[in-house]
């Protein structure tokens, strides 16, 4: 099996996870591809356990395959914070997610993995949003774009929320013929974060089952993000390849903002800048006075590309990159140790990008957040915690471009 599926199913796990759940999870798989007899399920607790633990060490690739896509599924929740986060949602929801009983009548206890296996089954709405959750979690890369202007509000009418995952399914199944389409709806303050849940192309891959050779296909379940902030007129996309992601945009502007072609300017993607250190030089020091949260600002990681001195620059190839490191906290200083013809600004050298260590003040403990500013369209950070404190340290330092409203910009021209 591959790591992180050894890693769900392991000996623990199978010595005591409950057998009922276990069976209904094999059930729900077409009869002749649940891959052994649920008979088993009926036979002394430790014999069935034993036959399960030979059928599991086995090769992955002769397992189910819809098993195997649920228990990939399942692992993703099968933590101490999926659990949590799962709990939360079923609160909010007046449900409780309650174990089955013993042969006593008292609550099986339940680990991570169990909770989550039982919420997979019996409480799938919930599970599926805690997914979705958990999905943009994940994301700390996303694909931006800037609307023609800010203060546009999303429409989420039933209506228009339908006519976005009808597109969507459609994009989806006509590029990777594939029909599942599922988009979650969430609310999170000020932004809309939309998850869709779509079909990967078909995986094709050949086994051996014995002495005979087979062929086996499956589609993967993918996540795509979407956040978008009025405030800001930004909407981030990730999970998609680039080529699906102006499509998803135009999507999201014409049935949910009404306004078709709200992201396909042509500077709908000149989002950041390192302008500023270019004009300071090698000198340059991150502010963070106006934040009583962060307590210190390290600049670990720049790259340094070079032009073609023969073309101007905005036109010119770029010759070479080179990356500098240093975890002291002062990469920039470090570029000069390697050369002192290194010339920022109107030189024939640039800053392809540059991450900082972001120390915030706890309780506690502080906590380190890492930011990748990649001009122009790139800010790369978990954004799960001080998301907006990281945007305003953005801004104070210029490093957000600031991008005058569609009325304002047609009245200066």
């Amino acid at each position: 099996m591959s790591g992180d599926l050894k890693k769900f199913v392991n000996s623990k796990f199978l010595r005591t996870v409950s057998l009922p759940l276990l069976k209904q999870l094999f059930a729900r798989q077409p009869a002749d591809h649940q891959g052994l007899d649920l008979a088993i399920f009926d036979k002394p607790d430790d014999e069935a356990r034993q036959a399960l633990t030979s059928f599991f060490m086995g090769p992955e690739d002769l397992l189910p395959r819809g098993l195997v896509a649920d228990l990939h599924h399942i692992a993703e929740l099968g933590t101490l914070h999926g659990m949590n986060l799962l709990q939360n949602r079923a609160a909010l929801r007046g449900t409780e997610i309650t174990p089955p009983l013993d042969t006593a009548g008292k609550p099986l206890p339940l680990d991570p993995k169990q909770f989550a296996i039982l919420a997979f089954l019996r409480h799938r709405d919930i599970f599926d949003v805690v997914s979705d959750l958990m999905a943009r979690e994940a994301r700390s890369s996303l694909n931006e774009y800037v609307g023609l202007e800010e203060g546009v509000e999303p429409d989420l009418s039933r209506e228009q929320c339908d006519k976005f995952e009808l597109s969507a399914k459609e994009m989806f199944s006509r590029n990777y013929h594939g029909t599942h389409c599922r988009v979650g709806w969430y609310d999170d303050g000020p932004r809309t974060i939309l998850v869709v849940n779509h079909g990967a192309p078909v995986t094709v891959q050949s086994v051996v089952e014995g002495e005979r050779e087979d062929v086996i296909s499956y589609r993967s379940l993918e996540q795509a993000v979407l956040e978008y902030n009025p405030g800001t007129g930004r909407l981030g996309i990730g999970g998609v390849p680039k080529a699906r992601r102006a499509d998803l945009a135009e999507f999201f502007a014409k049935h949910i903002l009404h306004r078709p072609g709200f992201f396909a300017a042509e500077d709908s993607q000149d989002l950041y800048t390192l302008e500023p250190v270019e004009k300071t030089g090698f000198s340059f020091k991150v502010r963070h006075d106006f934040d009583p949260l962060i307590k210190n600002i390290e600049i670990v990681e720049v790259q340094i590309d070079r032009f073609d001195g023969t073309m101007p620059i905005d036109k010119a190839p770029i010759e070479a990159s080179v990356v500098v490191k240093d975890f002291r906290g002062n990469a920039l200083a470090r570029v000069l140790e390697f050369s002192d013809r290194i010339g920022l600004g109107e030189g024939r050298h640039r800053i392809g990008h540059l991450t900082m260590r972001v120390v915030f003040r706890g309780e506690r403990r502080d906590t380190a957040v890492t930011v990748k500013i990649k001009p122009p369209a790139y800010a790369i950070f978990k954004r799960q915690h001080f998301e907006q404190n990281i945007l305003d340290l953005l801004r104070h330092n210029g490093f957000w471009r600031e991008r005058q409203p569609g009325e304002v910009a047609a009245a200066a021209d």
